[in-house]
């Protein structure tokens, strides 16, 4: 049987009683998400249309996810938030203009059969 020495136990006894601490995750997620909505509230307050803040939002969500997934999310998380946000504005964009595209379509195919039913 190995002894010990009284130095040595009572290293092995002050390892033994540290605390070692991690992040809490709960902790930093918790300042992801006030960074997020930190970050998100001058943008959403511009806007009033609620489908589209409902997109943003969706966004925002994306990018803290993927923010997340790095060494340091607190870092990265405003330009992802940035780059999402454009994105989802510009699809935005996009789609309501071919709505209108598409209004304007009906409307004049609309008129033309009007017209074809009056004349005949």
């Amino acid at each position: 049987m190995v002894s010990m020495s009284a130095t040595q136990a009572i290293r092995i006894e002050e390892w033994q009683s540290r605390t070692f601490s991690a992040p809490i995750r709960g902790q930093i997620e918790a300042e992801l998400e006030q960074l997020k909505q930190r970050l998100l509230q001058p943008i959403i307050a511009k806007i009033r249309d609620s489908a589209l803040i409902k997109e943003i939002s969706w966004a925002a969500n994306e990018a803290a996810a993927l923010a997340w997934c790095t060494i340091c999310p607190v870092l990265v998380l405003p330009l992802l938030l940035e780059e999402k946000v454009r994105a989802a504005l510009a699809k935005w964009e996009k789609q309501q203009c071919l709505r209108r595209q598409a209004r304007k379509q009906n409307a004049d195919s609309f008129e033309d059969t009007t017209c074809c039913a009056v004349a005949a």
